[in-house]
């Protein structure tokens, strides 16, 4: 806005500057041309700055909605806690966790820069297993290494849906934990 302002003044002075060297050769006329110009410039700066200031207020307006729904959607989110017994335990493909497991290993692409300076170790990841069998809230909860630590959490975050647990007949979530091995064979 200042920037616009400073043109405005800008052209005035230049106009008036104008008007004054031409004092005497129709100055009434210059004077008018340049009190028309300067009034012009003044209303386009007007105009530019309540535009820019409406764009402004719309998306402050627009970030405040979507802070609220994103506040309303971890409201709902955290009051849903993962059940500790249920009756009947979330599977994977059919299986037990043993199933789980050997996904996972199956799926572990070994870290270049480990393998090279014999990084190993194991690597246990706690999640969600939600009401829709999709895992949720993977995390580290004993790492060894960094580069380990990060593609054990990929290979459980993006898993394929489990079958959910089940209790009073119902889907609920459940919390499970897994130890994710890493070991160089030579």
């Amino acid at each position: 806005m200042k920037k616009i302002y400073a043109v405005a003044m800008i052209a005035a002075c230049a106009m008036m500057v104008f008007s004054c060297k031409n004092e005497g050769k129709g100055s009434d006329d210059v004077k008018d041309a340049a009190n028309e110009a300067v009034e012009a410039v003044e209303g386009a700066a007007q105009e530019g700055i309540e535009a820019v200031e409406g764009a402004a207020q719309a998306a402050g307006e627009a970030v405040e909605g979507a802070i609220e729904r994103a506040d309303e959607a971890l409201e709902k989110l955290e009051g849903i806690e993962p059940y500790a017994t249920v009756e009947a335990k979330p599977t994977f493909n059919g299986g037990d966790a043993d199933s789980f497991r050997k996904y996972v290993q199956e799926n572990i692409q070994y870290p270049q820069n480990a393998l090279e300076n014999d990084v190993q170790g194991n690597v246990t990841v706690a999640f969600v297993v939600d009401a829709n069998g999709k895992i949720r809230n993977a995390q580290v909860v004993k790492g060894v290494d960094s580069e380990l630590d990060t593609e054990a959490l990929r290979v459980v975050a993006n898993a394929p849906a489990w079958a959910p647990a089940k209790k009073n007949g119902k889907n609920v979530p459940v919390s499970c934990t897994i130890p994710v091995t890493f070991k160089i064979v030579k």
